[in-house]
């Protein structure tokens, strides 16, 4: 029971470095919305450790499907913001 938390945890806190990315790239577009400033490679390093939180929920307890969930949303977020730093 101890180790399925604690994966659920580390995949919690991945979704979370991802999901943190598309909130501030919604709140970019409106107007009076509080501004987030931080850079594209800041952004890489926040997703990357969601990549790192993301396979060790999967080390961690491999049934479950939270990881492989966490595991995409990180990666995909990850490679978008590669793309559009390198464009």
């Amino acid at each position: 029971m101890r180790l399925e938390s604690s994966s659920n945890l580390f995949a919690c806190a991945s979704l979370i470095c991802s999901l943190s990315f598309w909130l501030a790239l919604i709140l970019s577009r409106f107007p009076r919305a509080p501004a987030i400033n931080v850079s594209g490679m800041l952004w890489l390093e926040i997703l990357g450790g969601g990549i790192v939180l993301a396979v060790v929920a999967a080390v961690l307890n491999f049934e479950k499907r939270l990881w492989i969930l966490a595991a995409v949303l990180a990666l995909g977020t990850f490679f978008l913001v590669m793309y559009t730093i390198g464009s």
